[in-house]
C-alpha cells in the first residue's frame, strides 16, 4: 500500500512539473520596449571572432571582493546596450581600471574593453589591450608563486628545526 502511494505521489509531481514546463514554454515573450534593442545574451559572451572575452570560471556568480563590481558592470553593460549607448562603455571601463586593483575585475574589464575595440575592426587595439591584461596577470601569478614558495620554505624550516623562524621584514 505504501509503495503504491509513493508511486502515485511521484507520478503526480512529475505530471504537475511537466504541465508547468509546458505552460511556461507556451507563454508569449514579454513585449519589448519601443525602440529598444534586444538584451545581449547572459553568459557565454563570445566576441566577433568567437573567442571568449572573459577569463572567469562560470558565468553566473562572481565571488570574492570583486564579485559585486563585476555584477554591477554586467548590469551597466546590459543597460548601455539596451539604450544603444555602447560608445560610452570604453570610458566606463577606463574609469574602473583606474580605480580597481582586483586582478579578477581588471581581467574582466580588459577582456570586455578588447571586445569593444575589436568590433569596429580595430583588432590591433584589442590585441594591445589583451596583451596588457596578460602582462598584469602574469606579474600577479609570479608574485603569488613567490609568496607560496616563501611560505613553503618557512613551513619546511619550522618543521625541520621544530621552532618558528623569525618573521621576515617587509
Amino acid at each position: 500500500m505504501l509503495r503504491k502511494t509513493l508511486l502515485l505521489s511521484a507520478l503526480t509531481a512529475l505530471l504537475a512539473g511537466t504541465a508547468c514546463l509546458a505552460a511556461a514554454q507556451d507563454a508569449p515573450p514579454p513585449p519589448a520596449a519601443q525602440g529598444a534593442k534586444p538584451m545581449p545574451p547572459h553568459g557565454g559572451m563570445h566576441g566577433p571572432q568567437g573567442w571568449r572575452d572573459h577569463g572567469m570560471r562560470g558565468h553566473g556568480d562572481f565571488g570574492g571582493p570583486g564579485g559585486a563590481v563585476i555584477s554591477d558592470l554586467r548590469g551597466l553593460e546590459r543597460l548601455y546596450v539596451l539604450a544603444g549607448r555602447t560608445k560610452e562603455l570604453p570610458a566606463l571601463y577606463d574609469s574602473v581600471l583606474a580605480k580597481s586593483q582586483d586582478p579578477m575585475v581588471r581581467t574582466y574589464v580588459y577582456h570586455h574593453l578588447a571586445r569593444l575595440q575589436a568590433q569596429p575592426a580595430n583588432v590591433d587595439e584589442a590585441i594591445g589591450t589583451l596583451r596588457k591584461s596578460l602582462d598584469e596577470n602574469l606579474a600577479n601569478e609570479a608574485k603569488q608563486h613567490a609568496m607560496m614558495e616563501q611560505m613553503r620554505t618557512q613551513w619546511q624550516q619550522k618543521h625541520a628545526t621544530g621552532t618558528a623562524p623569525a618573521p621576515a621584514a617587509h
